[in-house]
């Protein structure tokens, strides 16, 4: 009984969603279109990114075309982060699981946003490149000038303080997103970015308000579902995570993580018989994971046929 309830207990424990860094021989592929959000016409030239969600420096650029398709292949099967930008629309962001053998498929819709004055262009597409290129402390310098070239703009702020969150200030990336969402309220990626700042910090209940708030908006980011629901398990708020990781699943059914925190909330609810077919379905799904062991441990405890 004691060896069962210790098993439990690491079960229980409870973290936000981080990757392990490695490799795998087989490819997969994300595709899908972008298009204007109030017209529903198709966007040129958009730039995708794509990047591996076990390792950063893992990371892809298409463009879109006329048609404002992309389309990109070879991907190593697991997560990536999806950033779509294009100027004079808002900036956004997803995750999409690049399936084994498979293609994705998505469709993402961008908010316009009102024209740069030339100056302030040329400024914030050298900001953008040093940005992609790592050089932090450049980048700050520039986006600074762009925002003071155009101190009402809030993709200025949002850009830095994703650069001021690269190199670990995470209060001026706070302040920087703050900031953003103060001059454009329904702009999603600062809320969110807000939510993970107050999740990292260990701030739950301030970090379930952003997190709540992105969803509300629209988020359709299943990272952000994913630690919005840990979130409210770290307070014991199971019935309300239960609801976040089951709408997750809707929008991603090959999120792993996901069937995994959903079968340790099933224990705490008494349901073992649906606590082992998720957790179940979890090792099935995702074999590797840091977690796989643990969850047959917890199944093996609860001695069911």
């Amino acid at each position: 009984m004691r060896t069962i309830n210790k098993l439990i207990f690491i079960g229980l424990s409870i973290v936000l969603i981080f990757y392990m860094t490695g490799l795998a021989a087989t490819t997969g592929a994300i595709e899908g279109f972008v298009k204007d959000e109030q017209t529903g016409e198709p966007i040129l030239k958009a730039k995708i990114t794509f990047v591996y969600a076990k390792s950063s420096s893992v990371r892809h650029v298409s463009y879109s075309d006329k048609k404002g398709h992309f389309y990109r292949g070879g991907l190593i099967p697991g997560f990536y982060q999806v950033i779509v930008e294009k100027e004079n629309y808002i900036p956004t962001q997803s995750t999409v699981r690049a399936p084994l053998g498979n293609t994705a498929e998505i469709e993402i819709k961008l908010k316009p946003f009102k024209g740069l004055p030339p100056v302030t262009k040329k400024i914030s597409s050298k900001a953008m490149s040093l940005l992609n290129d790592g050089r932090y402390t450049e980048a700050i310098e520039k986006f600074t000038g762009a925002i003071t070239e155009d101190p009402q703009n809030p993709i200025f702020y949002y850009y830095r303080g994703v650069t001021f969150e690269k190199t670990g200030d995470l209060d001026k990336a706070m302040e920087d997103y703050q900031k953003s969402v103060e001059l454009k309220p329904d702009f999603i990626l600062p809320t969110a970015n807000i939510g993970k700042i107050y999740a990292k910090k260990k701030e739950f209940e301030t970090a379930i308000e952003f997190y709540k708030k992105a969803v509300e908006l629209g988020d359709q980011d299943t990272t952000n579902y994913y630690n919005y629901g840990v979130c409210l398990m770290n307070l014991g708020k199971n019935d309300q995570a239960k609801e976040v990781l089951e709408k997750l699943i809707s929008l991603d059914e090959n999120y792993s993580e996901a069937y995994y925190q959903l079968g340790i909330i099933y224990i705490g609810l008494g349901d073992s018989a649906k606590a082992k077919e998720l957790l179940q379905k979890f090792i099935d799904m995702d074999p590797e994971n840091q977690n796989a062991s643990i969850a047959k441990e917890i199944i093996k405890s609860l001695n069911l046929p």
